[in-house]
């Protein structure tokens, strides 16, 4: 049985992908009390104990959920000091597998269905992306880095801010449904995510970095319209903003390809009808 690390396990990703690799895998999920990733001693520590066949390494500051611990001025050299004393320490692992964004690619510019070799065409103008663009230009110089480069994604736990849970908890609320402006997204369900996580923890790869991604294309209104239609709602659905606003969306061809077989990814009707039905279970409940 591999022995996987996992950093992140609290966060929306990782809360949600830890229960189905710690089915498969010997999973160490650590948390910062337990290991903090700032101190280069004992992440090397760690690690030289652990031995790991694999890490996935979720954890990522959020000052906006976690203000007590991570402050946002702080932002960049937090995320860029965890993830390097992980990444210099690459001969006591296997592999690491760690959460990029499509941000990456800059999202002051129209990301429209982007293939990974695009990477590089213009510097993130935003502290997150910048510190993603960072680590993927050292992934792709490693000898066992991967970049799970994640665009949108939802599921079980996601924040009530977040579109989708967003447009369910209008329709359920009985609300309009405000939309800032229209664009077009590629959302992926975290469920998928896992899957994604495991065949990169198992298999041998021919790339350093893999756009996660349904690679299907839908306005924010369609989206909003699927969510009407699934509960049964006439609500209204207004634009603060007209036109649309920049494109985040990505090709899955390289991820397709290495994989071998059908993805067979949720879809984004099942992945409503599957959120609607956890909101609705959980309705005294707001995702952290």
């Amino acid at each position: 049985m591999r022995k996987i690390l996992i950093t992140g396990k609290t966060g929306f990703i990782g809360r949600n992908i830890y229960p189905i690799l710690n089915e498969k895998y010997d999973v160490s999920a650590p948390s910062r009390q337990e290991l903090n990733l700032l101190d280069s001693n004992s992440v090397y520590e760690y690690l030289k104990s652990g031995k790991f066949d694999a890490i996935l390494h979720l954890a990522n500051p959020n000052p906006v959920k976690n203000p007590e611990n991570d402050i946002e001025s702080n932002m960049l050299k937090d995320s860029l000091t965890g993830f390097l004393n992980l990444s210099r320490h690459q001969d006591l692992y296997g592999k690491m597998i760690y959460s990029g964004s499509g941000a990456e690619f800059d999202k002051t510019l129209d990301i429209s269905s982007i293939q990974e070799t695009e990477f590089g065409r213009s510097i993130p103008k935003d502290v997150y992306g910048f510190g993603k663009y960072i680590m993927n230009e050292m992934a792709l110089k490693s000898q066992n880095i991967i970049n799970m480069r994640i665009f949108a994604c939802y599921g079980p736990t996601d924040h009530y801010s977040k579109f989708i849970t967003h447009c369910i908890n209008c329709c359920d609320n009985k609300e309009p449904i405000t939309i800032r402006q229209d664009c077009y997204f590629d959302y992926m369900h975290v469920f998928d995510v896992a899957k994604i996580a495991e065949f990169f923890i198992d298999s041998p790869l021919n790339y350093h970095d893999y756009n996660c991604c349904s690679g299907t294309r839908y306005t924010l209104f369609q989206i909003a319209e699927e969510v009407r239609k699934q509960t049964n709602s006439q609500n209204e659905i207004t634009f603060l903003s007209d036109g649309f606003n920049k494109e985040y969306t990505a090709s899955n061809d390289r991820l397709k390809t290495e994989y071998r077989k059908e993805l067979d990814l949720i879809s984004l009707e099942k992945g409503i009808q599957m959120q609607i039905e956890w909101q609705r279970s959980h309705r005294d409940e707001k995702s952290r």
